[in-house]
């Protein structure tokens, strides 16, 4: 049996299709290239004649661990900020902010000391303990500014958002998946069968593998090879997992790559696998 996770090989092939694709739009002009993009506004803020706009954008990670050593990796968010003013000079000096972290249903707010540059720019990398409890968590920025305006006076800007971006931090997840007639390809019924699996902490710090008693797997199949062409994946059907873990479902052989997929959740990541059937192949498949 050939097995193999999807999680990097199908946003692989994705990813070669999207890049053909944006090259050509690119070239005639109908998109703009992510570099220039602007990071969304998230507040707008008028006093005596002088404007701060802010920006913000934030993404969340995966926290990944070797159970052999009980280490995790840092739980990180990433953020971007660019403020943009007008009416007068923004005093970089006189920045005081914070970005503010906050677990959605959760009462404690983090916050992390963060200046700007002469441009109005920074970005940042906030790095907490990979015990962190994962799910949802917004991202906000609070700051005092000032602008100087071209008659001298001052004008302050208070500005508190606590919520310009939801992020989720995930804990890793690993699938698991086989077939009883992996050569197969003459329309014998044959068994797939799997678990998936979720990183887990214990009280005392001890990191394992936890097999999840819940949840469902999408089983599709693409019909053409993964690399072969450019057609979505067909859908068969959801697989529920059952109270012992496991995932099960019979299908016709066939030379065929199956795609499992586990969608995750708010606090556990997606993950997949290829299983293929049919004669031996590299993938490449």
């Amino acid at each position: 049996m050939s097995q193999h996770r999807t999680s990097r090989t199908a946003l692989l092939r994705r990813g070669l299709v999207a890049l053909a694709t944006a090259t050509t739009l690119l070239a005639g002009g109908l998109v703009v290239a992510p570099s220039a993009q602007a990071v969304p506004v998230v507040d707008l803020d008028s006093r005596g004649g002088t404007v701060v706009k802010t920006r913000m954008d934030a993404w969340g990670s995966v926290i990944e661990g070797d159970v052999t050593t009980d280490k995790l990796s840092a739980a990180k968010v990433r953020y971007e900020i660019d403020l943009d003013w007008s009416g007068g000079k923004l005093s970089v000096s006189d920045f005081d902010g914070v970005v503010t972290l906050q677990r959605v249903g959760a009462k404690q707010v983090r916050q992390f000391p963060v200046t700007v540059d002469r441009d109005g720019k920074r970005s940042g990398t906030i790095k907490l303990p990979g015990t962190l409890t994962p799910g949802s968590y917004r991202v906000g920025i609070e700051f005092t500014a000032r602008v100087k305006r071209p008659d001298g006076r001052s004008m302050w800007h208070r500005v508190d958002v606590n919520n310009a971006e939801t992020v989720s931090v995930r804990r890793e997840t690993v699938l698991d998946a086989s077939i009883t007639t992996p050569r197969a390809t003459d329309g014998r019924s044959s068994r797939i069968t799997g678990r998936v699996r979720a990183l887990s902490v214990s009280a005392d710090g001890d990191v394992y593998w936890s097999t999840l008693r819940s949840g469902t797997v999408q089983l599709s199949y693409y019909p053409g090879g993964l690399f072969r062409n450019e057609a979505e994946p067909v859908s068969v059907r959801p697989l529920t997992i059952d109270r012992y873990g496991k995932f099960t479902t019979v299908v016709p052989a066939r030379d065929r790559i199956w795609v499992l997929d586990y969608a995750g959740t708010k606090q556990l990541n997606p993950d997949g696998r290829f299983v293929v059937q049919g004669p031996e192949r590299s993938c490449g498949c």
